[in-house]
């Protein structure tokens, strides 16, 4: 059996050009490899980077596997294909990025970073199954570790919201940060790439975890790059760190020894699945030139304010107050004010919007033929969208609509299954069951109502529909949205009966498999759940560091 150090010899000497000294494709790897390690890390995103960070350094042999390469390439997207059944939904190989920094690269993730805020720990009666077995003060230094890494100096500076929003109104100004440096695989790649016991290996894709007789303990972990090209990796530790979709998947398809996949003796695994709802409402007017609505603006930078109240990295999210939502037993939630008006889904804006998107990213996807086909039918809609959006970047906005995003409460029957349809590795696919409940109708039926009487009290024209008295939602299905945001399919729990793993992220009954990630949420706050992912993931990191010593 070949010590990892001994194989990433045998793979440089056989390799003619390896990608980096301890980064290398396993494209040279022989059929039938076996390899050892101390830790081995499923997944080369925010949470597997953040976790070998924290093992660099040390005497343990730690072998991180992602199944992309260094940059996105699209036949590798394939692999995250799956079905959804439930509320519309993107399609899910659009969601999430297999490739060294995951989503956090220049394909994905925009940078907008917070914390969760202290009630998201806390059990809420009106919320089933809500509140955090750790405590959001034991986080916080974790937080700071995450924040410094993604270039966020000043996350825990005081802010007061009272300065924007009246201190006695039912909104305050949410501070959220715009990271200067989000792609953490540019951030951590030559340090992981120079550090003598970290091996990252490419293109290699997990199939399935083996467990000993007893079901106990993970004893491997099969890995391909192409249907006849395998190997095992034997490990002390497993940390499963590929997303809250693909954490699901793995754990469900590693049935060799438990019939209903790794973990899943309370048939948990997969349930629980939670979003941000994402809802674009309403109007507002201003006459005047406003320093509380250019805050508020994600995109804006607020001239009026003095450097040392406001970063030049963050802007502000109107949320309901904590006694506000726990007084009409409310979910979380956090609106953007956005210049122009609300887009409509059946004029072509929103259709040009959804192909820029993807365009800027780099990215096509499947829709692409839908999108410029409504473009082509509606192109007033279009032209106006494109319009509007030259106008707002030179010149002051005087209208604007609000968006915004909610929490979800946890539901079992939102969730991740297999479907009977196979990958090129004959494992497989995933099928999506995505829930909204009536709890977040009510929690945005709220929301409109206060923002368009607080907008009004303030001297602004607002309303929650144009030329509407009555708020349309309470008429037909409002259309959700969503922010490609996967959270609570291995949900944390110090019960194996409401929860896949326990406070230290290891999985229920199994005693060296972790998992990582947002699939752990037990709830998922108002959105951004990049720093709170990293802040865990260092925290187990460490946490692994101190049971290898």
């Amino acid at each position: 059996m070949a010590t990892l150090s001994q194989a990433c010899n045998c793979w440089s000497r056989s390799t003619p050009c390896p990608i980096d000294a301890m980064i290398e494709d396993c494209n040279a790897f022989p059929q039938g490899m076996r390899l050892e390690a101390d830790v081995c890390i499923v997944g080369a995103g925010a949470a597997g980077l953040a976790i070998a960070s924290q093992l660099e350094g040390t005497r343990h042999r730690i072998c991180v596997i992602e199944s992309g390469g260094m940059t996105y390439e699209h036949w590798r997207q394939r692999l995250s294909r799956g079905l959804s059944v439930g509320q519309p939904y993107e399609a899910l190989d659009l969601c999430r990025l297999r490739q060294f920094g995951g989503s956090t690269g220049k394909a994905g993730w925009g940078g907008w970073c917070k914390m969760l805020d202290h009630g998201d720990f806390e059990h809420r009666p009106w919320i089933p199954l809500s509140g955090w077995p750790v405590a959001h003060k034991s986080l916080l230094p974790h937080y700071e570790t995450a924040a410094r890494l993604l270039g966020i100096d000043d996350l825990l500076t005081d802010w007061p919201t009272s300065a924007v929003m009246p201190e006695n109104g039912p909104l305050f100004s949410e501070r959220c940060f715009l990271s200067p440096t989000p792609d953490l695989g540019a951030t951590l790649r030559k340090k992981l790439q120079d550090a003598k016991n970290v091996q990252v290996v490419l293109h290699a894709t997990a199939l399935r975890l083996d467990t000993d007789d007893c079901g106990r303990r993970v004893r491997s972990i099969e890995v391909a790059r192409t249907p006849n090209k395998r190997f095992q990796i034997a490990a002390r530790f497993f940390v499963l760190a590929c997303g809250g979709i693909e954490n699901a998947r793995l754990l469900l398809v590693s049935n060799r020894q438990a019939p209903n996949g790794i973990g899943n003796q309370y048939d948990l695994v997969g349930r629980y699945f939670m979003e941000h709802p994402r809802v674009k409402w309403g109007s507002l007017q201003v006459s005047q030139p406003d320093n509380m609505i250019d805050l508020h603006v994600p995109w804006t930078r607020t001239t009026g304010l003095s450097p040392e109240n406001r970063g030049t990295n963050d802007a502000f999210g109107l949320a309901l107050r904590p006694e506000i939502r726990a007084s009409e037993r409310l979910l979380d939630s956090r609106t953007w004010i956005k210049p122009g008006p609300c887009v409509n889904h059946m004029d072509g804006s929103e259709a040009l919007q959804y192909l820029t998107f993807w365009l800027r990213r780099g990215r096509l996807h499947r829709d692409l033929i839908k999108c410029g086909r409504t473009i082509l039918m509606h192109p007033a809609g279009a032209i106006s969208a494109g319009f509007e959006r030259i106008w707002h970047s030179r010149r002051r906005a005087r209208h604007f609509h609000f968006d915004t995003i909610l929490e979800q409460e946890p539901d079992p029957a939102s969730r991740v299954t297999l479907d009977t349809r196979l990958d090129e590795f004959s494992l497989p696919r995933v099928k999506l069951q995505w829930n909204v409940g009536p709890l977040v109708r009510r929690t945005l039926e709220r929301v409109q109502a206060i923002i368009t009487e607080e907008m009004k009290r303030l001297g602004h024209r607002s309303a929650i529909h144009p030329g509407q008295d009555k708020n349309p939602a309470g008429e037909q299905d409002i259309p959700y949205h969503w922010v490609r945001h996967h959270m609570g399919t291995t949900r944390m729990s110090d019960d194996p009966r409401t929860g896949v793993v326990d406070s230290s992220c290891q999985v229920h009954g199994l005693a060296n498999l972790f998992v990582a990630g947002s699939s752990v949420f037990p709830t998922g706050g108002n959105d951004m759940p990049t720093l709170t992912i990293v802040a865990l993931a260092i925290r187990l990191g460490q946490h692994l560091r101190q049971s290898l010593e």
